[in-house]
């Protein structure tokens, strides 16, 4: 995904010409590199709380203010709520023991990705020149998250790669995105950014047909949620037109 995104950008790079920012709409391949903090709800909150939203994007913006790009995210955070998938591996004090017979370090964290197509419409009514204001977005595309095991050094049999498939409550889906926020162009095209809120409608189905600690297959049909603040850093690639100087 993120070698499509810069290739397709790259592409558009080939038709810019030289425009004036400050006094009309350009046409423009950007990227963006971006952050946002998540709160989960229906589904996911039953499992996980807040995370750390990682992104990159590439597309374009048109003349017309219109914005298409796509995007990937990768998910990340520490609050697993369902900790009780290794409980049946502790020993009478809690600990789990290792093929050395020592205790060992084991971390729960929450993993995933979110892959998606997406349209904007920028809305000038606030901001330093016409390319700047009001946006909105719309998106579609996929949601995949996890329970990630990390035992230390990979010492604790029961929890070794081949088996961690089996206690990971895997799940993913369709995922439906809008947001709402504040874009901004620069006119000496040094300060390019968004900020606004976002949110996400993942229609996911759990991927494992058998989890260890529960006997039983993790399939079913979910309904993800996850809301949050997300800021991007944009890089927008074309050529500032001269500016025009006049001799009476």
């Amino acid at each position: 995904m993120f070698k499509l995104i810069t290739l397709l950008a790259l592409f558009f790079c080939v038709s810019v010409k030289s425009q004036n920012i400050k006094d009309s709409t350009i046409y423009a391949p950007i990227f963006s590199l971006n952050y946002a903090f998540q709160i989960p709800a229906n589904t996911l909150l039953e499992r996980f709380g807040t995370n750390n939203n990682l992104g990159f994007s590439g597309g374009i913006k048109t003349k017309s203010n219109w914005t298409y790009e796509l995007s990937a995210s990768f998910i990340f955070g520490t609050n697993v709520k369902d900790t009780t998938i290794i409980d049946h591996l502790q020993n009478n004090q809690n600990w789990i023991i290792n093929q050395f017979g020592e205790e060992s370090v084991v971390l729960i964290q929450e993993r995933g990705q979110v892959f998606s197509f997406k349209i904007g419409k920028i809305i000038n009514v606030i901001g330093p020149n016409p390319n700047s204001g009001l946006i909105l977005k719309l998106g579609i595309g996929w949601m995949r998250h996890k329970i990630r095991i990390d035992n230390e050094n990979d010492q604790i049999p029961q929890l070794s790669q081949q088996h961690l498939p089996y206690y990971d409550r895997l799940a993913s889906g369709l995922t439906l995105y809008q947001f709402i926020g504040y874009h901004h162009m620069s006119n000496n095209r040094l300060t390019n950014f968004y900020l606004g809120m976002e949110f996400y409608q993942g229609f996911t189905k759990g991927r494992r047909d058998y989890q260890i600690d529960t006997m039983e297959p993790s399939n079913e049909k979910r309904l993800d949620l996850l809301n949050g603040f997300r800021i991007g850093w944009i890089v927008p690639v074309f050529r500032q037109a001269p500016n025009d100087f006049y001799l009476d």
